[in-house]
Parts: C-alpha cells; structure tokens; sequence
C-alpha cells in the first residue's frame, strides 16, 4: 500500500486553461503509483488528449451522434477521464475507467468525484487490462480512449511505480491476442491488442481512440488500423519532449537492436523552433501528422542516437498523436 505521505496534491488548473476547458481551481491527488503530472503543459499526454478529443466532440456533432457511454482505459489519475467528462458533460451518463491497479483505480475515482462531473454521469471503476473489464462487465461504450504503455518490460523495471509502469507493459498481456510480429518489433503489439479488445466493446459505428507516440512510421499506424478492422483518422497530432528520456530511449534503442528497425526522435528545442517558424500551433489538426514528419526529417534521430544526445544534455522529442478508428 502506498501511504498517504507519500501522496501529493497536484494543481492541473493550467491543462484544463491551455485546453480552453472552463474549469475553477482544479486539484488531483497523485500517488506514487500514477503516472506523475508534469509542471510544463506541453510534457503532459492529457493535454493533447483534452485538445484532441475537443476535435473529436465537434466532428461527432457534425455526425450527429451523441455520446452517452465512454470508456477510458489506463486512466492514472484521472485527468484524461475529467477532461472527457467536462467536453462531453451535456450527454454523457456513464463513464466507466480502468487501470490495472486498483489502488489506483479508488484514488482516480475520488480524484474525478471531486472535479464536479456531472451529477448525472455514473463513474464505474473496472480492473483488468486493455478494454478486457469492459467487456466482462457487459457494457457496450459509444466511444474508448486509451493511452496504452508500448515498450515491452524486460523483468528489471520497477512497475508499482507511475513513470515505469506508464512506460512499460508486461509481454503476458498482448500475447494471447497473438500481434504480428511487425508490430511487436516497432513496440505496436500492446497497441494491437488494445485495438482489437477495444472492437468487442464499441457498436458498429462506434469510435476506438489511441495516443500514440509518432516514434513509428505512420504508414504502419494505417496498416495497424486496417488490420483491426478500424476505419483509419487523425484527430491532432503535436510534438512534445520525451518525458522519463531515460528509459524510453533505452528501451526503444533496445528493440532497434533486437529487430533491426530505427526509432523517429528529433532534436527537442530545434524541432520546436521548426513548427514555430511555419506557424504550427500544438497540437493542431490543421496540418497532419505526415506532414509534420516531412517537415522534421532532416532532425530525425533513431532511439539510439536520442540516447546518446540525452547523456549530452539535449533534450529530445517525438510527434504525438490522437488516431481515430471506426469500427466498420
């Protein structure tokens, strides 16, 4: 158990701002177990998920479809899960959040509780990996959201602590869905996997969203997509530092010497200073993801030579993406 000591309060009012999210004063308890908020912004996956599903909420009121049920797998301290409830507050009645760990699944609860969701949405607390829970409990979501960790543990990692356990994931579970091992040399096979759990838990017609670090050619993201049955889209694509540098490069660098493949890193502060200089806001859904690569390129860096600049003291970047997938 983690001890209240070591519990922090987190102030995650300038997300919710940046994100154009109205919102007072906005706190989160953070346990050691959560993946840890970050003080810049730009460094916090949830702020490309709230920017990201804002586009998605208005390209669903363009097709007409209201969303009632959403699921969210993976939901830490639940953040990404205020976000969601607060753009989709109007018709949303059930919000049901999973985690591995259901320690962290009860702080979650309480932290989504105390945001003020709608009196009329019913957060359910599921444990259990990908949308696995979702489906054992018999609910049927309009829509699923995950950020799923993508580096495959090797056995050291310590994964009762947020960073390690955000980052890397237990082989067991993505194996039984048996991935291609196309996707489990580019790190894609626990994206595999939630792909395909995900399908059994959305209606025809129904969205499946991932985050994804744009480290892989996108043309492989597409044939992922293809190959789990999911019509493919983009819904905003940014660019941000590698956050826990560290141990993501060491476990990308890793798989590109297991299988022979090249990781896509680009030089942090340059990269920013590109998408600046072209008037790219991030994230934004104006320019795509391909685009924002072919104007990288001459900055990109494998996961090894990202290793070699973090040991230099330059920081490194990826592109960050919302994919969307219809289940057709």
């Amino acid at each position: 158990m983690h001890t209240a000591s070591s519990n922090k309060t987190v102030d995650v009012t300038p997300l919710f701002q940046a994100a154009g999210i109205p919102t007072s004063p906005l706190t989160v308890i953070e346990t050691a177990g959560m993946y840890p908020y970050k003080a810049k912004v730009e460094d916090n996956w949830a702020y490309y998920t709230a920017v990201g599903c804002k586009r998605f909420k208005e390209l669903l009121d363009a097709e007409k479809k209201n969303v009632c049920d959403i699921g969210i797998v993976g939901i830490c301290s639940g953040v990404e899960g205020i976000a969601i409830a607060k753009i989709f507050s109007g018709t949303l009645r059930r919000l049901i959040v999973t985690d591995v760990d259901e320690e962290i699944l009860e702080g979650t609860v309480v932290n989504i509780n105390r945001a003020m969701v709608e009196e009329t949405t019913t957060v359910i607390p599921l444990v259990g990996s990908f949308c696995e829970p979702i489906e054992h409990a018999g609910y049927t979501v309009d829509f699923v959201h995950a950020n799923v960790p993508n580096l495959p543990a090797g056995g050291e990692e310590n994964l009762s602590r947020g960073a390690e356990k955000g980052t890397f994931i237990p082989s067991t579970f993505y194996e039984t869905y048996s991935p291609p091992q196309e996707f489990v040399s580019w790190a894609l096979a626990a994206q595999w996997a939630y792909l395909q759990s995900a399908r059994r838990v959305v209606p025809k017609g129904g969205s499946v969203l991932t985050e994804l670090g744009g480290r892989v050619p996108l043309e492989l993201v597409r044939k992922l997509f293809d190959e789990c049955k999911l019509a493919f889209s983009e819904l905003i694509v940014g660019f941000k530092e590698q956050t826990e540098a560290l141990i993501d490069f060491e476990g990308y660098h890793r798989l590109e010497k297991e299988h022979g493949v090249a990781f896509e890193f680009y030089p942090y502060e340059q990269g920013r200073k590109l998408l600046k200089r072209n008037g790219i806001s991030n994230p934004t859904f104006k320019v795509s993801g391909e685009e924002i690569k072919k104007l990288l390129a001459s900055q990109k860096v494998s996961a090894g030579e990202a290793l070699a600049l973090h040991k230099k003291g330059v920081p490194v970047g990826h592109t960050v993406h919302l994919f969307r997938g219809v289940k057709e």
